[in-house]
């Protein structure tokens, strides 16, 4: 969930969980997703993945959302869907021009983990194909306006409802979301929507609050390291981690 400025992400192993984004300064800085390719990393293989207890790669942010227990467990897709297919219509709330304004915007967001860790098409059209949708919403509660809405079982991995957006501002519903924001707000919840946790610096976009302009290569870094872990496994943070 990003907020207008911070994001919860609450995932849990038996229901539904939700990463909300949420925002803070309106006139804060808008947010801008580019889109790098990458090859799918190969994930690691075993018996009973749930159970093994591994050290937190370097260079990422795995480790930087933990439980009580200062543990965080992998929960990523757990097979290869090729070309992942992402639904993203017009919100019907706004006048046409600006509803093609917002919707080219959130494409943009989605479009910014293009191979990372799959390649990423944007249907504007249609759900028909679709592996999940877009959401619009004039408000979703308080600062959030954001949230991945995903669940995840052991053996089977994570899965996506939707990804909700909203098309006014949390500090004036009659004020538009300038579309900036929005595209910063799909990067993030599209982040969790592949299986990241929160980061811990303000430069990267999975930050809690929209404070980043792009996704990092720390982000990027962090998905690679995502998905050559198996789905399931436990992470222990160690010395410096």
């Amino acid at each position: 969930m990003l907020r207008s400025r911070t994001t919860i992400f609450l995932l849990s192993a038996l229901f539904v969980g939700l990463a909300l984004t949420r925002t803070g300064d309106p006139d804060g800085p808008p947010g801008d997703a580019s889109s790098v390719g990458a090859p799918v990393p190969a994930a690691a293989s075993g018996p009973n993945p749930s159970q093994r207890r591994l050290p937190c790669p370097a260079g990422g942010y795995l480790c930087a959302t933990e439980d009580d227990l200062g543990e965080y467990r992998i929960r990523r897709w757990t097979r290869d869907v090729g070309t992942l297919v992402v639904h993203v219509p017009e919100p019907s709330s706004e006048t046409p021009a600006r509803a093609r304004l917002l919707q080219s915007a959130a494409a943009a967001g989605v479009r910014a983990w293009n191979g990372h860790p799959y390649p990423v098409r944007v249907d504007l059209r249609t759900a028909e194909e679709a592996h999940f949708s877009i959401r619009w919403s004039t408000g979703l509660g308080g600062r959030i306006v954001g949230a991945a809405r995903t669940s995840w079982a052991p053996g089977r991995g994570l899965a996506v409802a939707s990804i909700d957006l909203v098309t006014r501002s949390p500090f004036d519903p009659d004020r538009s979301v300038e579309p900036e924001r929005v595209r910063l707000t799909a990067a993030h919840e599209m982040g969790h929507a592949l299986g990241l946790p929160h980061s811990d610096s303000p430069r990267d976009v999975m930050y809690p609050e929209n404070t980043a302009a792009s996704l990092s290569a720390r982000d990027y870094r962090s998905m690679e390291s995502l998905y050559a872990l198996p789905d399931g496994s436990i992470l222990i943070p160690g010395p410096g981690s």
